[in-house]
């Protein structure tokens, strides 16, 4: 049986600064502001510092006392903090590869919360893995090792990159893509976990491209107009919470039947396909879970026969030189 410990035992629980994100200047360049969101590791702005109001250091986690409550995150850079947000800083030298894996303990222990019942008061006392039960695959983890490796391990193609004006005119979406539907779920037999190198993610609608995988399928079972390579454009049709996200494929996969697959019908560089999934996402408002961004909807769409002139001026190559960088500084 696991050596558990009180939360307090581990690290130093404390209260945030408790500012008001409407009562604060945002400035693009300044200190991040952390609430009790779920996403972007709790970022919600960047605001302006102010004088005497000093911010609660980086190598901390922050942690929803109340909202998406136990949201816990590793930070860091110093930040301001929201309403009911608590901080805990190690009261010995931790990883950030260790306080990373605290920070899911933490969020394990959500279900014991609610709207009504905040993690206030009880914070300190949870019950979290004593330092000798980590798991020694967290120990033997680096993410500055395995951030390189998967950034380094991206490859693309570069198709023709085509000049634009930068107030592109509009076309259908049909002009420029072939729209393909994916396969029903009741034609295909579904496994839930990737057991060899033949099965293929089966994509569904998802909100977030990390959540689009529904199960994987053996490849020599589906036909092979349904198979679409990696860096294919794809768009959610269905879902309330997940119309017309749209991605691209980062491995070869299988649509569902709530999915269209859209064909190039001119080169088209990843470049390209990245703005075009941003531009469809970026429509969402025109559909609903009443009106899906399906069949005509979804070909009669009106989105720029060419990208604008900064997207053919950025390449991911020098994206990816950047992360690394930032990935350095970071960690």
């Amino acid at each position: 049986m696991k050596k558990m410990i009180k939360v307090s035992e581990l690290f130093e629980v404390k209260y945030g600064v408790n500012l008001e994100l409407n009562s604060l200047e945002q400035c693009k360049d300044g200190i991040n502001f952390v609430s009790r969101t779920a996403k972007n590791n709790g970022v919600s702005a960047k605001v302006k510092l102010i004088e005497g109001t000093e911010p609660i250091p980086a190598g901390t986690i922050s942690v929803a006392g109340g909202g998406s409550v136990m949201e816990s995150f590793l930070q860091l850079q110093p930040y301001y903090s929201g309403r009911d947000l608590f901080y805990l800083k190690p009261k010995i030298k931790l990883s950030n590869e260790v306080l990373l894996y605290y920070c899911a303990c933490l969020r394990y222990n959500k279900f014991k919360f609610s709207f009504g019942r905040q993690a206030n008061s009880t914070l300190e006392d949870l019950m979290i893995p004593s330092i000798d039960e980590i798991p020694s695959w967290v120990k033997d983890t680096s993410i500055i090792k395995l951030g390189k490796s998967l950034l380094s391990g991206l490859s693309y193609e570069e198709g023709k990159l085509i000049k634009a004006d930068e107030n592109p005119n509009k076309v259908r979406l049909d002009k420029l893509f072939i729209v393909k539907n994916g396969i029903a779920s009741s034609k295909v037999k579904r496994f839930k976990k990737k057991e060899s190198e033949e099965d293929l993610p089966y994509i569904r609608p998802s909100y977030k491209q990390i959540t689009s995988i529904d199960a994987y399928v053996k490849k020599s079972t589906i036909d092979e107009k349904y198979i679409f390579p990696k860096h294919t454009l794809y768009v959610s049709t269905d879902g309330q919470g997940s119309h017309t996200f749209s991605y691209v494929s980062v491995c070869e996969f299988v649509p569902n039947s709530n999915v269209s697959v859209l064909e190039p019908r001119r080169d088209m560089s990843l470049e390209e396909k990245l703005y075009y999934s941003n531009y469809i996402t970026n429509s969402r408002y025109k559909f609903s879970y009443g009106r899906k961004p399906k069949g005509e909807r979804l070909k009669s769409l009106m989105i720029p026969e060419y990208p604008n002139k900064f997207i053919n001026d950025t390449s991911v190559e020098k994206l990816m030189n950047i992360m690394l960088s930032e990935l350095n500084n970071l960690l």
